[in-house]
């Protein structure tokens, strides 16, 4: 008689035993290790790129934000920049 697939796993050598391994501690405050916050790493450099890349679409036609923050980039500048003449503006 031929065993079975099934027959031979469940025949079949099992590993041998390990020491048991020692615990060790990990550093955390509350319930956040460094292992746990890695793995979040990649998801909030995502959200956070699009955050600021809606806020900065959002934002660009405010005054305000254009001086402060978009016309410090040297490729925005250019972009930015009022270009109307005095007499064309009301104030």
């Amino acid at each position: 008689m031929i065993p079975t697939l099934a027959v031979r796993a469940a025949l079949r050598a099992s590993a041998p035993a390990r020491a048991p391994v020692k615990p060790v501690f990990q550093p955390h405050v509350a319930r956040f290790s460094v292992e746990n916050c890695v793995k979040w790493i990649p998801s909030l450099a995502f959200w956070g790129v699009g955050a600021g890349g809606a806020a900065t679409l959002f934002l660009s036609g405010v005054p305000l934000f254009q001086e402060d923050v978009l016309k410090k980039f040297p490729i925005l500048s250019d972009f930015y920049a009022d270009k109307t003449p005095d007499s064309d503006k009301p104030f």
